[in-house]
C-alpha cells in the first residue's frame, strides 16, 4: 500500500469496488440483522464500469425495517417486493465484484458493513478473510485527516491504522458523507442521501479527492 508504484493516486488502472449495505437495524450481528440491499460500483481508475444493486428477501428470518429506518434509507416496500431476490442469487451478483477488485471502498466499512459481509459469506459457506486486506474506509481516513493523524507508510500497517482511527471518536469531529461532500465542494442532494447507489457515487467523488491527502 505504501509505495508509489501501487498507491491509488499513482495507479490509474486500480480496480475498485465501492460498496454499501442497507440493513434492517444497526446491529453488527448477522443473527439479528441482515442487509436488505447491497449496492456496488465497479470502477477501474476513475471510470464506473458497472452499477449493481440487489434487494434481498431472507426467508429464514422475519426482520422488519422500522418506520424511521425506512424513511432514512428510502426503503419502499412496493419497489422491494417487485425487485427482491433470494440471498444466494443476490450474493452471486455482487460478490464477484469484490473478488475482482484490488480495493473495496466504503464509508464506515470497518465498523459496520464488514461485519454483515462476514456473516453473509459465512451463511453462504465461502471464505471472506481476503476482503480485509482490500478495505479502504473513507470514514476512518476522514477521521485521521481531521485529527492530523495521516497514514505514515514507514511505521503504520494500513489496516491497523484504519481500525485505530475508526475507533477514535472525538467530540466535535464529524465525518458523515453529507458533511464531507460539502467540505470537498461536491454537490449532494440531501433527499437522496442514504440511497445506496447515490451514496456510493458521492463516496467515490470524496475518495477521488481524499486519496491525495492520505500519506505524509
Amino acid at each position: 500500500m505504501a509505495s508509489e508504484e501501487n498507491w491509488l493516486r499513482f495507479n490509474k488502472k486500480a480496480k475498485i469496488c465501492y460498496l454499501d449495505c442497507e440493513t434492517f437495524n444497526l446491529s453488527q450481528n448477522f443473527q439479528i440483522n441482515r442487509p436488505w440491499s447491497v449496492a456496488v460500483l465497479k470502477v477501474e481508475g476513475e471510470q464506473i464500469l458497472e452499477e449493481i444493486e440487489v434487494f434481498i428477501k431472507w426467508e429464514d428470518c422475519k426482520f422488519k425495517i422500522g418506520e424511521g429506518a425506512a424513511r432514512v434509507t428510502q426503503f419502499n416496500q412496493k419497489t422491494f417486493d417487485a425487485k427482491c431476490i433470494n440471498p444466494k442469487t443476490a450474493f452471486e451478483k455482487f460478490w464477484p465484484v469484490l473478488q475482482w477488485a484490488d480495493f473495496v471502498v466504503g464509508h464506515n466499512l470497518l465498523r459496520f458493513d464488514a461485519y454483515l459481509l462476514k456473516g453473509y459469506a459465512e451463511w453462504m459457506g465461502v471464505d471472506w478473510k481476503w476482503i480485509m486486506d482490500k478495505i479502504i474506509d473513507t470514514k476512518s481516513i476522514a477521521q485521521g485527516l481531521k485529527l492530523n493523524q495521516p497514514y505514515r507508510p514507514d511505521t503504520d500497517n494500513w489496516l491497523e491504522y484504519q481500525y485505530r482511527l475508526s475507533n477514535s471518536v472525538v467530540k466535535g469531529i464529524k465525518t458523515n458523507l453529507t458533511l464531507l461532500a460539502k467540505e470537498y465542494g461536491i454537490p449532494a442532494e440531501e433527499n437522496f442521501m442514504h440511497s445506496a447507489l447515490y451514496d456510493l457515487k458521492i463516496n467515490k467523488q470524496i475518495f477521488d479527492k481524499m486519496k491525495f491527502q492520505i500519506e505524509k
